[in-house]
């Protein structure tokens, strides 16, 4: 009696590899755009800033210092940015 075959494990092909990361590249691209966006406004020395004391949610103070370190921008950046993006959407 013969051994049984071994069977045949497929792998995907390279180009099947680089389709399903489609969705995920996208989402990277849009990400590095808005980055870029953030960056060149923070480092516009015509806009002053000032220090000024809100009252938030800790949730929230945790959260911007989270993004700031992920995307290696300062505090200031990153609440410049929300704000931006609260006042100025349609």
């Amino acid at each position: 009696m013969a051994a049984p075959r071994k069977q045949r494990i497929e792998t995907p092909s390279p180009d099947d590899r680089v389709i399903t990361l489609i969705p995920t590249l996208e989402e990277l691209v849009v990400w590095w755009r808005d980055r870029k966006v953030t960056l060149a406004q923070a480092s516009d020395a015509t806009q002053e800033t000032e220090r000024i004391t809100f009252h938030v949610e800790r949730r929230w103070i945790e959260a911007i210092r989270r993004q700031a370190g992920l995307d290696g921008l300062t505090i200031t950046q990153v609440v410049n940015e929300a704000f931006r993006q609260h006042f100025e959407r349609p």
